[in-house]
């Protein structure tokens, strides 16, 4: 018949007060029959949240077996919690290739548009390259000879006389109007 313990400290005095074999020789220690020991309750108690196990139907009262871990109850999982996990799942999919097909649209939009800027880059420094040649002074000059007639002059500009009488009537017609 098997002891019915009311706690771990009943099992801890009993296995305290069994003899040791620690008198005598090796020899007498394994002539001696092993004391059999209660066999050791679980270590690793969880509290299942609900009250003690009730006794057994032919225990004593007031006197209660050792508590037992809980059997693991296994979830099944519904079909439809699978169903919503698929769904979320494909949802997310369909986000991220949406996400990468709109990211590489965009790439290829910049891309057009640093082609254009390079295109107008390239056109603008054409222009400013025939803006400088054609404002040169020796293509100038040579339109003017040659177009115009125009030649710079071989003497220095000689010194002009005013008459001072011409210009006191100048300032006097001024005046009247």
């Amino acid at each position: 018949m098997a002891k019915i313990y009311r706690n771990s400290a009943e099992i801890l005095a009993e296995r305290a007060l069994q003899p040791e074999e620690s008198s005598g020789t090796m020899a007498a220690a394994r002539r001696r029959a092993p004391v059999p020991l209660p066999p050791e309750p679980t270590r690793r108690m969880i509290y299942s949240g609900t009250m003690p196990m009730p006794p057994e139907p032919g225990a004593p009262s007031g006197v209660s077996l050792p508590p037992k871990n809980r059997k693991i109850a296994r979830r099944r999982v519904s079909p439809f919690n699978i169903i919503v996990a698929l769904m979320v799942t494909a949802a997310a999919i369909v986000l991220y290739i949406s996400n990468i097909i709109a990211v590489n649209q965009l790439v290829n939009d910049i891309h057009k548009q640093e082609v254009r800027l390079q295109d107008l880059l390239n056109e603008q420094e054409v222009l400013r390259a025939k803006t400088s040649q054609m404002s040169s002074l020796e293509r100038i000059r040579k339109r003017a000879e040659e177009e115009l007639g125009l030649r710079n002059p071989t003497q220095a500009p000689g010194e002009l006389q005013v008459d001072p009488e011409k210009v006191r009537e100048v300032q006097e017609a001024m005046q009247k109007r």
